[in-house]
């Protein structure tokens, strides 16, 4: 439609965003439809700006429709983010071009052009997401769209069908199998297993192994068993015409070979794919099926990613995929062009200077990147300060939690933080215009407020120190704590439980429900009761007489007659009267949002769809119709909230409060940005013991395994099946040692301006191995004692 110079003038004008000014960014946003890419994106480098650009200017300078133009990136929050940054800017240049362009002679066609454009046809989202609506768009008639679950669904279906129905969830050999896998058996409960199942459930198909082989060719007891519990859960999700993500992949893929979408792919262009090092084998087909059509159409495929922030090697990304892509791409007859961003907008000098030292500790990690690949440059424009990297050491986590509490207190409330280096001083402090405690972030292994054995980490210790000022700050960390455990759900679950099967009539009737699982129902129950007890407002009714009336089936204010079907979504939203946290607190909606979805998706899969069947009056004892109601909820709702298959699910933490410090893993960082991050480096570590090495300095156990790390060892153990034999070539516990490395590069990477590294002062001055404070992985500690490479405070 425009020429080249035109869009880059008003792009300069309108969006403030100079191209000519980073020559490696012009050159990826310049590139000819024609000409395919391989972005290698250091953080901070402006990929997003880039991605958005590139295909802007592929609908207003090559002319591209944007029904021929696929983004996809690895989760629903990036990707909702780059959507939505495409369409603003499109909208904005749109409406610039038809403002500037109209009554000039010889532009009516394109002004025509321009508003018809429609930006929303664009096919942006996940793979998944992606897969799912082209399947549905494109299914032959009357055939029935494609139902999807969620994860934490799977993770429930697969405990009570691969697991609870044929009792493995007690085999000695399933459990062994599963212990060597994951190199312990620490933590190894009925949870834990599903999720090992899923897991490799999922890598049988992101790997695309040959599971007849794999299954015949290990001698080991329980390889039968595990596979014989993942044919039970694909089957039961075939009956029930459902698929979860890998299962969709799969079927999407073998679509786009067997040539049912041919109505799709004649059209299409132009693909583009972020967070690529993420990639895992199944995907990287489905993507190459893509770049066939659109070489074949006169378009291109680009791939964006960074294999220093590769975190996903435990959901099956394969991070050889990106880093040997131009050679594998190559197959197709296809020689991408290499870009490197490496320019840091994002972070001051500073800190950028000191990923780069983190980065080069360890020279076998170093040695492992992508050839050729430049360090990143410190690029931030503007007025900031060049904070010196600070560190807080304690003797105990309870005087760290104590310390740092009141150093963000000083930095929100009190007039801000000073220190002092090389003569000068700092200033440290929330911005007065617009700053928030939503600019700091406290990074974490795992943002878990407990310890296995019950005591309290870092997380919990600083909320509750945090509590204490004269002027609270609160903290937002939804996953804390396991679901099941947490206060507001045992009352919430007990108080529905009471309801719908009041003495346990119909628990105590289900003879396979395993001991644990009952044993946390009556928990709940007993909380539940309490609560009643405390008789909490609103009194008219008392929530003691709204759980009597459901238990004698004649619900408060309701004169009913006949059966009645009635969602049990809807009994929760009455309950949550009574539970005000549930109602007002952001943490509180959060959780109730988790049960609500938990409900929804049942209902996709259950026979009388999350429904509670009564006949008023009828308390006892229930009709057969009534039983087998209340028994489907039991099962497939709250056996999955008890037993830990549930967990609080990313995308609803897609807007983070103003008012509260984050706290969050380094993995739900990722793609995230703060003015201070504080990432915890060795809170947890008072000694050398090897249980928690697998979080600082991975071992290897006697029969060669990596420690406590499944996602490395189950790699080794399928890769003899799978086409991608020979890779990857580094040795298991290099992987680990990678993987590592990567996970606190991210972490540090987080910052803007303030990046702070606490722990314990065990770390600091004793000889406890730990990538995070300078160690590489011949024991060599290149920090040294102390940290002196830090300013303590």
């Amino acid at each position: 439609m425009i020429n080249w110079n035109l869009f880059e003038q008003i792009v300069s004008n309108q969006l403030e965003r100079n191209i000519t000014a980073n020559p490696q960014q012009h050159s990826a946003i310049s590139a000819p439809i024609n000409e395919s890419l391989f972005i290698v994106a250091g953080p901070g480098s402006g990929k997003t700006t880039v991605i958005a650009l590139r295909v802007l200017k592929l609908i207003f300078v090559d002319g591209i429709s944007p029904n021929s133009i696929m983004v996809t990136t690895f989760t629903r929050k990036a990707a909702s983010e780059l959507r939505s940054r495409i369409l603003g800017w499109g909208d904005q240049l749109r409406n610039y071009l038809i403002n500037n362009l109209m009554g000039s002679t010889g532009y009516q066609l394109i002004i025509t052009q321009l508003q018809r454009l429609d930006f929303n046809q664009l096919f942006t989202g996940t793979i998944d997401s992606i897969a799912e609506e082209v399947l549905r768009i494109h299914r032959s008639p009357g055939s029935q769209a494609s139902v999807v679950i969620e994860d934490f669904i799977s993770n429930a279906l697969m405990i009570r069908f691969g697991l609870f129905s044929h009792g493995r969830h007690t085999n000695p050999n399933l459990k062994n199998y599963i212990t060597m896998l994951r190199g312990s058996n620490f933590g190894l409960n009925v949870s834990e297993i599903s999720n090992s199942l899923r897991t490799i459930k999922d890598r049988f198909y992101h790997d695309m192994i040959d599971v007849s082989a794999f299954r015949s060719g290990s001698s080991h007891p329980g390889c039968p068993v595990l596979c014989d519990a993942i044919d039970d859960y694909n089957r039961e999700l075939q009956n029930r015409s459902l698929y979860d993500f890998a299962l969709l992949e799969d079927k999407f893929l073998n679509q786009l070979r067997g040539g049912t979408l041919s109505n799709f792919l004649p059209t299409f262009k132009f693909l583009l794919v972020d967070e690529y090092q993420d990639t895992n084998l199944l995907q990287e087909q489905i993507y190459f099926e893509f770049a066939k059509a659109a070489i074949k159409n006169g378009g291109s495929i680009t791939v964006v990613g960074d294999d220093d922030q590769a975190l996903y090697r435990f959901r099956g990304a394969t991070i050889d995929l990106f880093q040997n892509f131009p050679h594998r791409i190559s197959s197709l007859g296809i020689k991408p062009k290499t870009i490197y961003l490496s320019k840091n907008y994002r972070s001051t000098k500073t800190i950028v200077n000191f990923l780069h030292k983190y980065v080069s500790i360890d020279s076998i990690y170093y040695s492992a990147r992508i050839a050729k690949k430049p360090k990143i440059t410190p690029s931030r424009s503007g007025h900031f300060i060049n904070y010196p990297i600070l560190g807080m050491f304690r003797d105990n986590v309870n005087v760290l939690a104590r310390d740092l509490a009141n150093f963000i207190h000083k930095i929100i409330h009190g007039g801000g933080y000073t220190i002092t280096y090389k003569g000068k001083t700092y200033l440290i402090q929330t911005n007065s215009h617009g700053g928030s405690p939503a600019d700091i972030a406290l990074l974490c292994s795992s943002p878990r407020e407990y310890n296995s054995n019950g005591k309290k980490r870092l997380p919990l210790l600083l909320r509750e120190e945090l509590s204490k000022l004269s002027l609270p700050i609160k903290i937002f960390n939804p996953r804390g704590q396991h679901l099941e455990k947490i206060p507001v759900i045992e009352i919430l679950c007990g108080l529905l439980l009471e309801c719908i099967d009041p003495q346990s009539q119909i628990q105590n009737s289900i003879t396979t429900l395993p001991s644990q699982i009952s044993a946390t129902f009556n928990k709940w129950r007993d909380k539940g009761k309490n609560f009643m007890r405390s008789n909490p407002p609103p009194h008219s009714p008392t929530l003691s007489d709204f759980v009597g009336a459901w238990q004698n089936r004649n619900p408060l204010g309701r004169r009913l007659s006949g059966r009645q079907d009635v969602p049990l979504i809807d009994l929760v939203y009455k309950l949550v009267t009574w539970i005000p946290y549930m109602q007002s607190d952001i943490e509180g909606l959060v959780y109730l949002e988790t049960v609500t979805r938990t409900i929804s998706q049942s209902a996709s899969f259950s026979t009388f769809g999350a429904e509670i069947i009564f006949i008023p009056g009828s308390r006892s004892p229930f009709s057969p119709l009534e039983q087998e109601a209340i028994k489907e909820a039991i099962w497939n709702i709250f056996v999955p909230l008890a037993s830990g298959a549930i967990e609080v699910n990313e995308d609803l933490l897609e807007t983070l409060p103003m008012d509260r410090i984050n706290i969050m893993s380094i993995h739900q960082a990722k793609g995230l940005e703060f003015p201070l991050v504080i990432v915890d480096v060795g809170s947890d570590f008072k000694r050398d013991h090897h249980k928690q090495a697998y979080k600082r300095y991975p071992k290897l156990t006697r029969t060669g395994r990596v420690a406590d790390i499944m996602s490395v060892n189950l790699e080794d153990e399928l890769r003899p099946y799978s086409p991608l034999l020979g890779l990857p070539v580094r040795s298991p516990k290099d992987r680990a040692f990678d993987d590592l490395i990567r996970q606190f590069f991210v972490a540090f990477s987080r910052a803007q301006d303030v990046l702070l590294l606490v722990g314990l002062n065990s770390v600091r001055y004793n000889r406890i191995p730990n990538v995070a404070t300078g160690w590489d992985r011949n024991g060599n500690w290149h920090w040294r004692r102390g940290l002196p490479n830090l300013i303590h405070i």
